[in-house]
């Protein structure tokens, strides 16, 4: 799957907000070091939430510290298949990242309140990170 076949509220975080694309989970570390929130869009099928997610991520980005900490992308087939065996998600799904690796995820849409507070407890998890 291309990303032109991509619902076009997820595609924007491409065009408009410059999100990295990950064809593989392994691009990730090639990655700036700020934490990363990473859309797993439910390739190959078309997923009701998956759009609604696409337009809460930059706004959640914001809310949690910004783009100066907080980094976005789409996660291609094969990454979010990796993502998702390894995490054992449902999808659509926002996987955060520090240093490249997983430090844990959300499953589907869920109310405002809710990603702040699970994502927030996330970002603040400790670091196994080392660099």
């Amino acid at each position: 799957m291309s990303q032109d076949a991509l619902h076009p509220l997820v595609r924007r975080l491409l065009t408009e907000r410059a999100y990295a694309w990950l064809e593989t989970a392994e691009e990730a570390s090639g990655l700036d070091a700020r934490d990363l929130f990473v859309l797993l869009p439910a390739h190959g099928k078309a997923h009701l939430e998956s759009p609604d997610i696409a337009v809460v991520l930059p706004e959640l980005v914001q809310a949690l510290g910004g783009a100066e900490r907080i980094g976005g992308a789409v996660a291609g087939p094969k990454a979010e298949a990796s993502y998702r065996e390894a995490l054992n998600l449902a999808l659509p799904a926002i996987v955060v990242l520090r240093g490249g690796v997983p430090l844990g995820a959300i499953s589907r849409m869920r109310d405002w309140d809710e990603y702040l507070d699970r994502l927030g407890a996330l970002l603040g998890a400790p670091s196994t990170v080392t660099h």
